[in-house]
């Protein structure tokens, strides 16, 4: 069953599918990014959930 990660890519962050057998880490390399949130987060809509966190988190800390 796949998982889900947060990864940062030159343009943001993202979430990144981890396939079985795959770590955290190489489904952030395979897609040319640095792995942010490892999870894993059983569903696509909690990795965004969680990025959305991240995102308002970041924001916070800019003003």
């Amino acid at each position: 069953m796949v998982s889900f990660a947060i990864v940062e890519l030159d343009d943001g962050l993202t979430v990144a599918t981890i396939n079985p057998g795959q770590s955290p880490e190489d489904a952030a390399v395979a897609i040319h990014g640095v792995l942010i949130d490892a999870g894993p987060y059983a569903t696509y809509e909690d990795a965004c959930d969680a990025l959305d966190e991240l995102n308002c988190e970041d924001d916070d800390d800019r003003q």
